[in-house]
């Protein structure tokens, strides 16, 4: 799959699973920083709760099952350990000033087992074949239900705040349903962060989560992309269908999984 574009600038930058952890505790920082919000209902589905007999190694999509061809490499937990050490730390601290927008920063996620009893991989695509800007995916999973990490009422009471450590930054957070899977609950998390720097100028990076669960395993599959123009959307409409592709994907597999 390649990640056509007419416009180089919007090329967007892309992290691990831990991408969306990361841009929420970001507000801690000097440098970091929608959709409409789903006003519906959550779609109502019967998950299926029986646990695969495989393990999370054989769960994760693997070389040639990634949508478009994506390159499926599983992350060491060795480098993910200050990542995750960083994540601890500040799901300690109060993080926003509104109440219901810090309860959603200090979450315990999938990246909180990244380096003991969770999987993270990235899917990697290339931009186009004249241009080698790499894009890269996230997906962690754990081998049970975070049920708060699962809670789109959660996320919902979130609509936007400031960070208490950084008062540029503000935090704009929308959701919609996932794309649906018959034995999948799922929900979509956009979590945006607008700096306001010293010349009055402003900044959007942009998180999108698709939280799943069946099965026993809750999984997460993230992208990041920043922009300089906080009302264009900086995500390529090609990267937000692979967003959609590989979440249905591996969804698939894990529902699917003997």
């Amino acid at each position: 799959m390649r990640l056509r574009t007419r416009n180089p600038r919007r090329v967007a930058i892309a992290g691990l699973a831990l991408v969306t952890a990361a841009a929420l505790t970001a507000c801690t920082s000097d440098d970091e920083g929608n959709g409409d919000a789903s006003g519906d209902a959550q779609t109502t589905t019967t998950v299926n709760e029986s646990a695969p007999q495989a393990p999370l190694d054989q769960l994760v999509l693997s070389e040639g099952e990634a949508p478009g061809g994506g390159v499926v490499q599983v992350i060491e937990p060795a480098l993910l350990q200050e990542a995750v050490d960083k994540l601890v730390a500040d799901q300690g601290k109060q993080l926003m000033e509104d109440p219901a927008c810090d309860r959603v920063s200090r979450l315990e996620t999938v990246s909180n087992f990244a380096t003991t009893d969770g999987l993270t991989a990235a899917v990697r695509y290339k931009q186009s074949e004249e241009d080698e800007t790499e894009h890269r995916f996230g997906i962690g999973m754990v081998g049970e239900k975070l049920d708060d990490f699962m809670d789109r009422s959660l996320y919902e009471a979130c609509t936007s705040s400031r960070s208490t450590t950084n008062p540029d930054v503000e935090l704009v957070m929308t959701v919609e349903d996932a794309p649906a899977l018959e034995g999948v609950e799922g929900f979509r998390v956009t979590s945006d962060f607008i700096t306001t720097r010293p010349d009055g100028t402003r900044s959007l990076s942009r998180a999108i989560a698709i939280h799943g669960y069946t099965r026993e395993t809750t999984v997460s599959v993230e992208y990041a992309a920043r922009g300089n123009d906080p009302a264009a959307d900086p995500v390529l409409p090609s990267a937000d269908g692979a967003l959609d592709a590989i979440y249905q994907a591996q969804m698939a597999k894990i529902a699917t999984a003997e």
